[in-house]
């Protein structure tokens, strides 16, 4: 009898077709409304901050990471969702929270081993992050790395000629 590994993940939406999946495990919550903190003197996409449990919490704008500034509409219209995650940079090392700007709440789904796909030379602007990608109605879906996202090491021209 042939088994399929079938994992859960969540899809996000990042804005204007922006999507990609990670993990079910890497996402602790979903906050809607939380009060965002601008941070000044730092780039579009990582220029926010909110509280949590006592700690603050880095807020990544993928969307303005990939595309160079923000999407001032999505901006406005998303509400404040952020997505609070959680990250290893290392598997020896402890685990981080961190937050990911939203448009829509995710999308919880499962995703088994049929679905995996090559990452296609349109989504190629995902590669410095991508670990896998898989097809979801004949749309590819990247899957990222939240420790590489969230390492520090990423920066807007990793991706400026790509997307």
């Amino acid at each position: 009898m042939d088994e399929t590994t079938t994992s859960r993940a969540w899809l996000l939406d990042f804005g204007r077709g922006l999507r990609a999946a990670v993990g079910a495990h890497e996402m602790s919550q979903v906050l809607l409304s939380v009060t965002l903190h601008e941070i000044p003197c730092t780039p579009p996409y990582a220029s926010e901050v909110f509280v949590f449990q006592e700690m603050i919490l880095p807020v990544l704008d993928v969307y303005a990471l990939i595309r160079g500034q923000r999407d001032e509409m999505t901006v406005h219209l998303s509400a404040h969702i952020v997505g609070l995650i959680l990250y290893q940079l290392d598997p020896d090392d402890p685990a981080h929270y961190g937050g990911l700007r939203l448009t829509t709440l995710p999308v919880n789904l499962f995703v088994d081993d049929s679905q995996f796909c090559p990452l296609p030379a349109q989504l190629d602007f995902w590669r410095p992050v991508a670990i896998s990608c898989f097809n979801l109605n004949d749309n590819p879906i990247p899957i990222i790395d939240l420790g590489r996202l969230f390492s520090g090491h990423l920066q807007h021209h990793h991706f400026a000629k790509k997307a």
